[in-house]
């Protein structure tokens, strides 16, 4: 897995490109996990070229927005593949998690 991140903006892009399996679990949680720990971090993760997601990479992201959701961080996803989309709707994560269908709806999202 390829982790793409740019802080320059108002908010953190991540764009995560590839599979999240166990693997890689542990590496996402060292490269992401930086950014939703500052109190009213705002975080929008591109899952767009996510093209395969295991118990653990489901984990991992779950962790991630509990850790933002209580430092005040906001973390949402961004346009889910295919097949990551239908994993999010059989575990019914499509309802805990706050999934947008594109970055500039993120951005209004995170800025508002």
């Amino acid at each position: 897995m390829e982790i793409q991140t740019d802080t320059t903006g108002e908010f953190a892009r991540v764009k995560l490109v590839g599979e999240l399996r166990r693997e890689d679990a542990d590496t996402f949680t060292e490269d992401v996990y930086s950014l939703v720990a500052e109190q009213n971090a705002k975080v929008a993760i591109d899952l767009s070229a996510l093209s395969m997601i295991d118990s653990a990479g489901l984990s991992a992201l779950m962790n991630l927005v509990t850790r933002a959701r209580l430092s005040d961080a906001d973390v949402v996803l961004v346009n889910p593949s295919a097949f990551v989309k239908g994993v999010f709707e059989v575990t019914r994560l499509d309802t805990w998690f706050d999934i947008l269908p594109d970055m500039a709806a993120a951005e209004q999202r995170l800025m508002a």
